[in-house]
């Protein structure tokens, strides 16, 4: 601990502090949530698994069992961690949960940059001119993971969680899929 003379921790110190909090905070994936507002969460007790309905393989990645009982997993751990109890769907579960996934391509540029050179345009000697050069630009591909809250009794949608971010092999392994919805589910106002 860096104190100065009269016991206060230095500036520098505290400056450290607060530039390593606020690169930690831009560094966390964003968490989006939407809710029907008419919506009574105060009566949800008990869930039922809903797994996403089958249809054609969009990507290989994001349309697997294996992701299903990943997310499956932890949405489980997080619902009973929180005091809701899993029921089957047959059973009169309170609401229904599913997961979703999206990708889509997007393109990234680095932005314009500037390039110098000397050409020989005044009378009597060279002049420097600076030249807009392209940036570099690559298309990524950007991952979305959608947890859903159904009402059992409506089958209203009545609350959706979803976080974004690009797709690599490290985003679904089982600590990845735990810590994007435990993010996701710490916005769930139920409980």
């Amino acid at each position: 601990m860096y104190l100065d003379s009269k016991g206060f921790f230095s500036d520098r110190l505290i400056f450290s502090v607060i530039l390593f909090a606020l690169l930690l905070t831009g560094c966390a994936p964003r968490v989006y949530t939407e809710q029907d507002e008419q919506a009574h969460f105060d009566g949800y007790h008990s869930y039922a698994w809903l797994s996403p309905p089958a249809g054609p393989v969009r990507d290989p990645i994001l349309d697997s069992q294996i992701l299903e009982s990943r997310v499956r997993h932890s949405v489980q751990g997080e619902l009973t961690a929180r005091g809701f109890q899993e029921v089957q769907v047959d059973a009169g579960p309170d609401f229904l949960v599913t997961y979703h996934t999206a990708s889509k391509q997007k393109i990234e540029s680095s932005g314009a940059s500037l390039s110098f050179g000397f050409i020989d345009a005044f009378p009597r000697g060279f002049g420097a001119v600076a030249v807009p050069v392209g940036g570099d630009v690559e298309t990524r591909d950007e991952g979305t993971l959608m947890v859903d809250i159904i009402d059992a009794k409506s089958k209203r949608l009545v609350w959706r969680g979803w976080t974004t971010g690009w797709l690599n092999q490290d985003n679904y392994t089982q600590e990845a899929v735990d810590s994007a919805v435990k993010q996701i589910l710490d916005k769930f106002p139920a409980h």
